[in-house]
């Protein structure tokens, strides 16, 4: 039997299901918001939409009580995703290459060392992958098609790294790809360890006049500002 004809005959499963919709949009809404706020603002009003923004993924997440393997963090899917690691490495290595042999290859920007900071980027990484997927994507695939998910998790990934244009462009089609492995394997863990090596990697190769310290929103614009004080 269909699932369109037992809502015909089952009032109670049709407006369950209108429920669930409901949530999953207002879910994306407030996150998405509440993400936004965060990046296009600063100091101590950041700080706390930062943590607003993460409890509210974390708890709405929590709330829906889902199996591990749904949202990408169970064993399962971790093997057959676990390729995206070393074809990272491949990536990051022939840039650093390239960048090298061009000019642009530089340090790390930060007072922290380069473990301190790689560690805390390999979990900022993981969690951003945690949001695109177990929270985007697992919602929109309620509303849409699994495929048409994809491209619109990738398309929100890319619209809240505006307005730095590497970040933008890297995103859309990184996010796409992040997306459609997911799709497949129902993993996070391989992808959120890819984000990170190509993440360093743009970080140390890109000139930071062209990226500024990976600054999305206002602290973008901020930094023009910085330089342009310095100058």
């Amino acid at each position: 039997m269909s699932r369109s004809y037992q809502f015909a005959f089952n009032p109670s499963a049709n407006r369950q299901a209108r429920h669930s919709e409901l949530i999953a949009v207002l879910e994306i809404l407030a996150a998405w918001g509440l993400i936004e706020m965060t990046i296009w603002t600063s100091g101590k009003t950041q700080f706390r939409l930062f943590w607003t923004a993460a409890f509210f993924i974390i708890a709405s997440t929590i709330a829906h009580r889902p199996r591990l393997r749904d949202i990408g963090l169970g064993r399962s899917g971790l093997w057959s995703s676990l390729w995206v690691i070393p074809a990272a490495v491949a990536l990051a290595s022939a840039a650093v290459l390239l960048a090298s042999e061009a000019g642009t290859l530089h340090p790390l920007f930060g007072a922290i060392g380069i473990a301190t900071h790689s560690t805390a980027y390999i979990i900022w990484a993981v969690f951003q992958q945690f949001i695109l997927q177990a929270y985007f994507f697992v919602r929109l695939e309620k509303l849409i098609s699994a495929r048409l998910a994809v491209f619109a998790s990738a398309g929100l990934f890319s619209l809240v790294h505006i307005p730095n244009p590497v970040l933008v462009t890297v995103c859309l089609f990184a996010g796409w790809l992040a997306c459609e492995i997911f799709r497949r394997n129902r993993n996070i863990y391989a992808l959120g360890i890819a984000h990170a090596i190509l993440g360093l990697t743009i970080a140390v190769t890109v000139p930071d006049n062209i990226h500024r310290h990976m600054r999305v929103g206002i602290g973008y614009y901020r930094y023009h500002v910085v330089r342009q004080h310095q100058g």
